[in-house]
């Protein structure tokens, strides 16, 4: 689907308005598209804003998407392809007994660039139902300007580190600076406008702008200018009154009000406020969204409704080396997963269920699968929030679609898709076709693999407690990569962790398996483009790409064992973004040349790192990190929802003199950022201690 789209210089909150509707007699029908045609088929767009079953409920949404493209043969879009641009829609239905079928079915939709798109919902709610009393353009164009009115220029662009920086702090007030800079420079822009105090009367006809004690008043004709101060600090108490007070404001990210007390602004969002029909409606626009993320879905959801059943993935049809990472016990949410970074095509089916809830769950699909939203990119070109059978011939253009329907008609479908994830279930099932196409899918090819495996295992000296099938691979010691991720991201909703938590767990996962990617290329092509391979003198240490091995046989354990799912990644969309996407990382980064995430990983997880090892990292670390934006860089691999600064701070107890200086240094050039000054506050109490005790040791007396 193409729409035109405005110069990147005039992008506006929202692009287009389109309104459908249900007629009895010509079925759906686009009957506006304000300000302009969006250039795409307009039946199919009415389809996609009038869902099936719509006339069933009074209210329902769908997502989709315009400027999707096929990606060409490299697996990229073009260079001068449009950005995507979301589209949500609200569809209503009013009982009326005096029109043929008793309803009335209307849809209204707004398309915008911006990824929070779930922001416009309260406005778009008062938007169709204006648009019901007064169907007209000036009522579309009324919505148009009121939105695009919506003030976002003192939102601060933070860059992607300060971006990681904010999501994974619990420091409302993290880069409050910013905030506040931004604020300055639109009050002084702004002209300044004479304040008219009030001057009420009184009974006895003084004004009440007077002082009303004697001690005051004396004090106040005796000095003018105390009295000037006095109205300032009148004044300011005022502010800090009403600032004090409690004030109900609609979080948009839960949908739940919440009590603000004005005490101190949370910085992961940004504050503005549309106004519509004079209206004032509080947006909370999130300042924190990865590039993958898009409205307002819920991962926990997706997990919970797939994730609850791990039975349902013990069945007969025969096993496919990209899915099946553990055999017959592949869990659910790792065969969606694997299917995911797979590049196979995805269906969520809920029958008789809302087109919204259909395309939340894509969308957390999308999320899933790109690691939280913020590791992989490329899902985002390839889903279908809502469709149906009119779309069908686009969606299977696309290789690797991630589709939402209610028609159960794709379920009798299986050529169509390679997994379908039911709702209502929440059954996965593997198209019988995927697995009959390919000739290691039958399950000949899988078991040789597992050979392999088993085989390599014998070389080591590792089967004296061998659990390894021929038949199947059972999550066991030698296979509990996938296990102890399930386990910790079920265990983690279980005890009621955040979505942006479990979110984390999911990238933390993606971000690894991509390491393995780049360390699978390395030894088996000599070179990758998915990492930097610092340590290349043999030993434990040989190509680790940041990753953490105990000893060398664990590292061959987990390649073997993640072969077949690294095979069917390399080759798909999201494999060729995230070659291109570090390659750019390690261009324009403020740090060029490092990958300082592998660096920190391996002081993060390597428990048994050798002394040279050690200095080399901490000497690279104080080499490279040197002004402020590099600061920023090195404290977004340090998010302080994993302890921030804590993997660095070992160096204060090291044996070795010069680890030690160069951690005193390197924390010293933090402590002058503003956001890394926050973090050395943050970090516990032994080792800020060591941190002064060792800055007055390495630091020569002032004479």
């Amino acid at each position: 689907m193409e729409a035109f789209i405005d110069d990147p210089d005039t992008i506006k909150n929202i692009d287009y308005i389109l309104v459908a509707e249900f007629d009895i007699d010509e079925g759906s029908i686009l009957r506006h598209q304000y300000p302009r045609p969006t250039g795409a088929n307009e039946n199919h767009i009415a389809e996609l804003m009038l869902p099936d079953g719509a006339h069933l409920r009074e209210n329902d949404w769908t997502v989709f998407f315009f400027n999707q493209q096929v990606p060409e043969k490299d697996g990229l879009l073009p260079p001068d392809a449009a950005p995507l641009l979301y589209a949500l829609s609200l569809v209503r239905t009013k009982h009326d007994k005096g029109v043929r079928r008793g309803a009335v079915v209307k849809a209204m939709a707004v398309c915008t660039r911006h990824q929070f798109l779930h922001i416009f919902k309260p406005i778009l709610l008062l938007a169709l139902e204006n648009y019901y009393r007064s169907p007209t353009v000036d009522t579309l164009k009324q919505l148009y300007d009121s939105v695009n009115s919506m003030d976002l220029s003192g939102m601060p662009k933070l860059s992607r580190s300060e971006r990681i920086i904010l999501r994974f702090s619990d420091d409302q007030a993290m880069f409050e600076e910013k905030f506040v800079e931004h604020e300055n420079e639109r009050q002084n822009s702004e002209p300044l406008q004479p304040q008219k105090l009030p001057t009420v009367d009184n009974a006895n006809g003084s004004n009440s702008m007077l002082p009303k004690s004697p001690s005051t008043l004396k004090s106040a004709f005796s000095n003018p200018e105390h009295h000037h101060h006095h109205q300032q600090q009148q004044q300011q108490r005022q502010l800090a009154s009403e600032s004090g007070r409690q004030k109900k404001m609609l979080d948009l990210t839960s949908g739940q009000m919440r009590v603000s007390t004005g005490k101190a602004k949370d910085r992961h969002f940004y504050d503005t406020q549309a106004v519509y029909e004079g209206v004032k409606l509080p947006i909370r626009v999130p300042m924190t969204v990865y590039p993958e993320e898009i409205g307002d879905f819920s991962l926990i959801q997706l997990l919970t409704t797939f994730g609850s059943n791990p039975q349902f993935t013990v069945n007969s049809r025969g096993m496919h080396p990209h899915l099946d990472s553990s055999g017959h016990y592949t869990h659910p949410i790792i065969l969606l997963l694997n299917g995911l970074l797979t590049q196979k095509r995805i269906i969520f089916l809920g029958h008789n269920r809302p087109a919204g809830e259909v395309s939340n769950y894509v969308l957390a699909a999308v999320a899933l699968g790109s690691g939280g939203g913020g590791v992989l990119r490329g899902f985002a070109n390839r889903a279908f929030p809502y469709t149906n059978l009119t779309n069908l011939d686009t969606l299977l253009s696309f290789p690797g679609y991630i589709a939402g329907v209610t028609n159960p008609t794709f379920e009798e479908h299986p050529q169509w898709w390679d997994l379908l994830c039911n709702i209502n279930t929440g059954k996965i099932t593997v198209s019988p076709t995927i697995c009959s196409s390919t000739g290691s899918s039958n399950g000949h090819g899988y078991r040789s693999a597992a050979e392999t495996i088993r085989k390599s295992l014998d070389s080591a000296g590792l089967t004296r407690n061998r659990s390894v099938s021929t038949r199947d691979i059972k999550p066991d010691r030698w296979n509990n990569s996938d296990a102890e991720f399930i386990h910790d991201l079920m265990g983690a909703i279980d005890r009621h962790y955040g979505e942006i938590a479990i979110r984390a767990k999911v990238e933390a996962f993606v971000r690894r398996f991509v390491s393995l990617t780049a360390l699978y290329e390395h030894d088996h092509k000599g070179s990758t483009k998915l990492g930097i391979n610092f340590f290349t003198d043999g030993g434990a240490s040989a190509a680790d790409f940041g990753l953490y091995f105990p000893d060398f046989e664990s590292k061959e354990r987990e390649l073997l064992l993640n072969q077949r799912r690294i095979e069917g990644f390399i080759g798909t969309t999201a494999y060729y973004n995230a070659r291109e996407d570090f390659q750019t990382l390690l261009r324009d980064s403020p740090i060029p040349g490092i990958d300082i995430s592998a660096l920190v990983s391996r002081l993060r997880y390597g428990s048994n790192l050798e002394l040279n090892e050690i200095e080399a990292i901490y000497k690279l670390l104080d080499e490279h990190i040197q002004t402020d934006e590099q600061v920023t860089e090195l404290l977004a691999t340090l998010p302080q929802s994993k302890g921030g600064l804590h993997p660095l701070a070992f160096g204060f107890y090291h044996p070795s003199v010069k680890i030690r200086r160069y951690t005193v240094e390197l924390f010293e050039r933090i402590e002058k950022n503003k956001a890394g000054a926050r973090y050395i506050k943050s970090v516990n109490f032994f080792h800020q201690c060591a941190f002064s005790n060792l800055r007055q040791t390495f630091t020569p007396a002032a004479t």
